[in-house]
């Protein structure tokens, strides 16, 4: 079998069309998000020691006239889930689709979306891409707390989004994702009293069904104001708890309203920690490449415009809060995945401030030293110091390098934070990335190639053991590549899941992707006298690991779909989440969420760049 990059181009009507306008200002008339302080539709709410910035904050570190100009800004956000239609997305397309017990939107997919816009605007100067980049890191900014913590998901408007269903089209929500799933398949019996028994968190559909063999469609029950941030604390930043205490209603057959209700029922589990998360990742992440995109900006145009300088020091104030949150953890604390995300964003922004992309160094239009320093006398807003973010550098390659697993069987080379446990997931598998995109750093600020010789070798022997040998099969060419396809999914226990009895998703592939490329460059910068083969070498193993977007992957079937088609919704360039296993069988799925759309894309603009920059060919063959 054949397959062929060039039969799939990047295309972001699927991602456009998920991408909810949030924040419209037409005359004096605002829809959506505003820069308000409350507790109604569309502001933000100072509780529990967080505070948020105000219009006067804005005008204060941008200048005259900077708030009217973020007012005047769109904000986009990408919505959580796209699901298939009459099971038949080709024909009918998708439903946009919210977690009703977290969320409409968040953070951590839209920061992803603008990560993948800005590396097309970055790679390919598509001016489309840095206008809605734009727009989503405005939303992603929005969200970011005058003490730079990120909130991660927030509440749009249901009526009007998600009106296709009366479940998602009400302004409520339930108060745990596992209460999401029992109350949509709820027991006939009810919980009998227990919370212990009604918050069971191995519920399941197969078990939660009435008499009738029917799911019960329990309405959520908590109110919310329509474009409003979820701020879900169990503690404030004080330590004062401030979990919520609710009444749940509680059903006990199909059909008719709340049989009961279980009272004083106090909240022990949230999606809004004062921790460092994803989110929190992935906006510094995303930051710095609206930096670098600033940068292009600039250089492409010869200025900024007025508008842009606004931009610039917006994106700027939010890093450096940002930043500020962030050096106070120390990333050794962190699982190695997480750590991962924050050592790409932590290079992405010396890169851009002190290395330059390509295009120069950014220049910081905010003052950086002094009473104001970041354009306010809090020490929030101050920038955090070359030294510091260097220090934190190095603090993340040790978090990674520090759970390289060595051993003498399969093993050999994961990147796992327990051995005794053995616990391990295919998703977001960032580490071979983000150690090389630090090892070019390090080049690039002149270390010698010789004095980190024994850091390439720590990120090559990973790509060249367990991720090439067992987890993606990309070293193994054996009977014209058969294996390339099949995939290590998780480990529990040192226990592992194979494609062939375990689902695949985009994350589990964006990631390696990505890694490779940055390691074949690495490997470009080094002074050793195969550079040029391991490049090549790396370089291939990334094309193959990217063929599965295309084909090459257990259900012979594109997960990517841009090629072109018969049918109504061929070729808008939506990335489908998973192939899940059915009697043993791989069967495509038909929902395209933020998470697979913006990994997805992010992932075949770099892998088509390689193929156009380095003739690596737009064919791969292999045997099935």
């Amino acid at each position: 079998m054949t397959v062929d990059f060039n039969q799939f181009p990047i295309t972001f009507d699927h991602m456009n069309w998920q991408l909810q306008p949030v924040h419209t200002k037409i005359g004096p008339t605002v829809t959506g998000f505003r820069y308000e302080a409350g507790t109604g539709a569309g502001q933000r709410t100072d509780k529990h020691g967080v505070t948020w910035p105000t219009p006067s904050f804005y005008d204060t570190v941008l200048g005259a006239g900077g708030f009217a100009a973020v007012d005047s800004w769109p904000m986009k956000a990408m919505t959580l889930y796209a699901t298939e239609k009459g099971g038949d997305w080709r024909t009918n397309g998708w439903n946009p689709y919210q977690d009703l017990a977290e969320g409409a939107t968040c953070v951590d997919d839209s920061a992803r979306t603008a990560i993948a816009l800005a590396t097309d605007y970055l790679l390919n100067g598509t001016e489309s891409s840095f206008q809605t980049a734009r727009a989503v890191l405005t939303f992603t900014c929005y969200m970011t707390t005058t003490e730079g913590k990120v909130y991660n998901f927030a509440w749009l408007d249901a009526p009007a989004m998600f009106a296709w269903d009366p479940m998602q089209s009400q302004d409520k929500h339930y108060m745990y994702r596992s209460e999401f799933v029992r109350r949509t398949q709820y027991p006939p019996l009810g919980p009998g009293g227990s919370k212990a028994a009604w918050m069971q968190f191995d519920s399941d559909p197969t078990h939660i069904i009435t008499s009738g063999g029917q799911p019960v469609r329990a309405d959520p029950f908590i109110p919310h104001p329509k474009y409003t941030i979820a701020m879900d604390d169990l503690q404030a930043t004080n330590g004062a708890d401030v979990a919520p205490v609710y009444n749940g209603p509680v059903y006990g057959g199909a059909t008719g309203g709340p049989s009961g209700y279980l009272n004083n029922i106090k909240k022990d589990w949230t999606t809004s920690t004062l921790n460092l998360g994803g989110d929190d990742a992935r906006q510094l992440w995303a930051l710095a490449l609206g930096l670098q995109m600033l940068q292009k900006r600039k250089t492409v145009n010869g200025s900024w415009s007025t508008d842009e300088m606004f931009f610039g020091k917006f994106i700027e104030n939010h890093i450096n809060r940002v930043l500020r949150n962030v050096c106070q953890y120390s990333l050794t604390t962190l699982d190695n995945r997480l750590a991962a995300n924050f050592l790409v964003g932590l290079c992405e922004y010396f890169r851009a401030v002190w290395i330059g992309g390509g295009w120069g160094t950014y220049t910081p239009q905010l003052p950086q030293t002094g009473a104001n320093a970041g354009g306010t006398a809090s020490p929030h807003d101050d920038p955090t110091p070359q030294s510091v973010i260097y220090s934190k550098i190095d603090e993340g390659i040790n978090a990674i390098t520090a759970r390289q697993f060595t051993s003498t069987d399969w093993r050999n080379g994961i990147f796992v934070d327990d051995p005794a446990t053995g616990d391990w997931q295919a998703w977001g598998q960032l580490q071979i990335y983000a150690l090389s995109k630090a090892y070019r750093l390090k080049r690039d600020i002149g270390q010698s190639a010789a004095v980190l010789d024994g850091f390439l070798d720590i990120i090559s022997y990973s790509a060249d053991t367990f991720y090439g040998n067992e987890a993606y099969h990309y070293r193994d060419a054996s009977n014209n590549y058969a294996r390339t396809k099949e995939r290590i999914t998780s480990i529990s226990g040192w226990a592992a899941q194979f494609h062939t009895n375990s689902s695949q998703s985009v994350y589990q592939d964006s990631s390696i992707v990505a890694g490779l490329l940055e390691l074949a460059m690495a490997w470009d910068q080094s002074a050793r006298s195969n550079k040029a083969a391991k490049k090549a070498e790396y370089l291939g193993y990334a094309k193959i690991v990217g063929t599965w977007f295309i084909g090459n992957n257990s259900a012979l079937l594109p997960m990517y779909a841009a090629n072109a088609g018969p049918l109504p919704f061929d070729g808008r360039g939506a990335v489908l989440d998973e192939i899940n296993v059915s009697s043993g069988v791989p069967v495509r799925k038909g929902d395209a969420g933020g998470e697979s759309t913006a990994e997805g894309l992010w992932a075949m603009i770099l892998i088509k760049n390689a193929i156009s920059q380095h003739s690596l060919g737009n064919t791969f063959s292999f045997n099935y």
